[in-house]
């Protein structure tokens, strides 16, 4: 009986080895994303798979500069600029 029970914790400790290489060899995939929203054709995401292997500088820069302006913090209380809702005058404490 011992020695069954140790032949199928060896096989399990096999496949959950196994299981655990597969996740390390998917997490080091890197991804790469060509596509900013919408519909993107063949032939514009080949250009831009060209362009970003050609000149990954350049492409750097556009994509910064395609970034959207982050929209600034505000009460969800008051709806002030000035402070969050963590820090709100209006704010009742209920401890």
């Amino acid at each position: 009986m011992v020695m069954s029970s140790a032949v199928l914790l060896a096989s399990k400790n096999k496949k959950l080895h196994m299981e655990n290489q597969r996740q390390k060899r998917k997490r080091a995939k890197k991804c790469t994303y060509i596509a900013r929203g919408g519909v993107l054709l063949g032939a514009e995401g080949a250009s831009r798979a060209q362009a970003t292997q050609g000149g990954a500088a350049e492409g750097a820069a556009e994509a910064v500069a395609e970034r959207p302006q982050q929209v600034p913090r505000k009460c969800s209380i008051c709806k002030s600029l000035e402070h969050t809702a963590h820090t709100c005058p209006r704010r009742q404490i209920t401890s």
